[in-house]
């Protein structure tokens, strides 16, 4: 650097010439710092000028804030990363800088000049480099800069942009989540099918007690094993549907969340997942929060800590898990979490405990003390990864031989008025439609499933038409422009599914009534064309009294052109 930027020599910085690129020293050496609480360069000490001009010479971003106002001064790579806020910053106080970052500024220039070095990892904030605000990542370091007599003259700050890391390392953890749910699948195997064939055999066994009965007459007692099968499946639909929900693979989606209903609904598939041998308490207060986090991914958080203390567990024991409010006070030195309230979810076993080799290490990807074959070493740390990420925190606590404690802690939600949203159905309207007209088609490659569907609707005076692919609908929709209402399985084999089919339909009809029916875990489509008539979801296993409902609903709003709100 030549020494009409800064009134340093080279000799006394020991230096080699800047890059020829570099705009900042002269931008240095021509700002009026008499204005500033600096003063003229001139009047700065030997100790300040050469650690600007050091700075400028590096290609590392680098900022120095001066005195207690916090003065800034930054080189060309960190001008880079201020954006819209470069040349403007340049001899301001640091937390006038950035409106955005003025209370961290405050707290950062604060504990550095009572003499703490601060370093974060990985920290998320919001750029204006570009053309609109982008959330960038940074590792920042900040340390004192002592002048001649040691005391703290400014502050140091070196900022390094991880944003690609992150975003590659968030992009691994993603996969890593849906290996673990895929691991936790295989684990919930043995005793889900143990259930299904449990409520297979109720369904069959009555049903075939049903045959008998009616062969001998006694209609009185047919109704109980009737009601027996009922039940059984309406079991097995609601096992079926927290299995999808479960398995579903998407990103992290935060949310408002009643944890109480979280255990609730989870509280049976953990039963069965431990076995009978362990006894499981799910417990929460009347008053607990709403937390705000991804339900889903929770949901297998919990069953992979569940599945964990199953195994310290192998001749038996208890798991519980109690969910209660909590406050977080500011984190002492070498703590992480954010101070503020809290849903607590506390999962406590019986089993062997770890030893501290063990608590050391629990939290680390791949470490497993599970023999070859029988765990990746994933569960705990994916679990880690997710309450970080959420914004929450985590601790452990256990002994060898007197089992383990594991609080996570759930952000509360913040948002004022906001719920959990639900997939249950509304209300249906209080509306009538004539029960004994209409046209239907029906549309189902399983000829068993599509007959039970023709005969329940034409046992309620509907005229039904039947086809098992879409190109016999379209042929039939064509030949009958009288058809009412489209009943299309999703899942259609062919060249067209049943949403393709759909398409086509509503390009010849666009006001004709849509309901798909599928076994899986689905929505209906949005936006044309598929908005242009009422349409909905029927997921199957369904009753007759919902199929009747939706069918109805379905008719009396096409008159008035009110799409309804999927059921099922």
């Amino acid at each position: 650097m030549a020494e009409t930027s800064i009134p340093l020599t080279l000799a006394q910085a020991g230096a080699t010439d800047p890059a020829p690129e570099a705009f900042m020293p002269a931008m240095i050496a021509g700002f009026d710092w008499a204005a500033t609480p600096l003063g003229p360069i001139d009047t700065w000490s030997a100790i300040r000028r050469r650690t600007v001009q050091l700075i400028c010479r590096s290609d590392i971003a680098i900022a120095t804030m001066w005195g207690p106002e916090g003065i800034l001064i930054y080189n060309d790579a960190c001008a880079a990363l201020l954006g819209r806020h470069h040349p403007g910053s340049l001899g301001q106080p640091a937390a006038q800088a950035n409106p955005r970052m003025k209370r961290f500024i405050r707290d950062i220039l604060a504990r550095v000049h009572a003499g703490e070095t601060v370093v974060l990892h990985d920290y998320s904030l919001v750029s204006d480099r570009g053309d609109s605000p982008e959330q960038i990542w940074l590792s920042l370091s900040y340390t004192p800069i002592l002048d001649a007599d040691g005391r703290i003259d400014g502050v140091h700050a070196a900022l390094t942009e991880t944003t690609n890391q992150v975003r590659e390392r968030e992009e691994v953890e993603t996969a890593l989540r849906q290996s673990m749910k895929m691991e936790a699948i295989g684990q919930l195997t043995g005793g889900i099918s143990h259930d299904f064939n449990n409520l297979l055999t109720g369904i069959l066994g009555n049903l075939d007690m049903l045959a008998t009965r009616i062969e001998q007459g006694d209609h009185a007692s047919a109704m109980s094993y009737l009601d027996g099968a009922r039940s059984a499946a309406s079991r097995a639909a609601g096992l079926t549907q927290r299995l999808l929900t479960f398995a579903r693979r998407q990103a992290l989606a935060p949310a408002a969340i009643s944890v109480a209903t979280l255990l609730d609904d989870l509280h049976e598939l953990i039963d069965r997942t431990v076995g009978p041998a362990i006894e499981v308490q799910t417990l929460y207060p009347p008053d607990l929060r709403a937390g705000f986090c991804d339900r889903n991914q929770l949901e297998n958080a919990l069953l992979n800590l569940a599945i964990n203390a199953r195994d310290a567990m192998p001749e038996g024991g208890r798991l519980t898990i109690e969910a209660s409010n909590a406050t977080l006070v500011a984190p002492a030195r070498g703590q992480t979490h954010t101070e503020g309230d809290y849903v607590r979810l506390t999962i406590t076993d019986t089993g062997c405990g770890m030893s501290d080799e063990v608590k050391d290490r629990v939290f680390e990807p791949f470490f497993t003390t599970k023999p070859a074959g029988q765990g990746t070493g994933l569960g705990l740390s994916m679990v880690y990864g997710f309450i970080k990420q959420s914004g929450g925190h985590i601790e452990l606590a256990s002994e060898a031989g007197r089992g383990t404690k594991i609080s996570l802690f759930i952000p509360c939600n913040q948002l004022s008025g906001a719920t959990e949203t639900s997939d249950a159905p509304a209300p249906a309207p209080d509306m009538r439609w004539d029960e004994t007209s209409g046209l239907i088609l029906v549309v189902d490659d399983e000829p068993g499933l599509r007959t039970l569907l023709a005969d329940m609707l034409r046992e309620q005076g509907f005229s039904v038409r039947m086809a098992a692919d879409a190109e016999a609908a379209l042929a039939i929709l064509r030949a009958e422009p009288d058809i009412d209402l489209l009943i299309a399985d999703i899942g259609l084999p062919g060249a067209m599914n049943g949403r393709q089919l759909a398409l086509a339909a509503r390009a010849d009809r666009p006001e004709l009534p849509l309901l798909f029916v599928t076994g899986l875990d689905e929505t209906t489509s949005s936006g044309p064309p598929f908005d242009s008539a009422p349409t909905a979801m029927l997921r199957k296993p369904f009753s007759f009294g919902c199929l009747h409902t939706q069918v109805g609903l379905l008719l009396a709003h096409s008159r008035t052109a009110t799409p309804p709100r999927s059921m099922g």
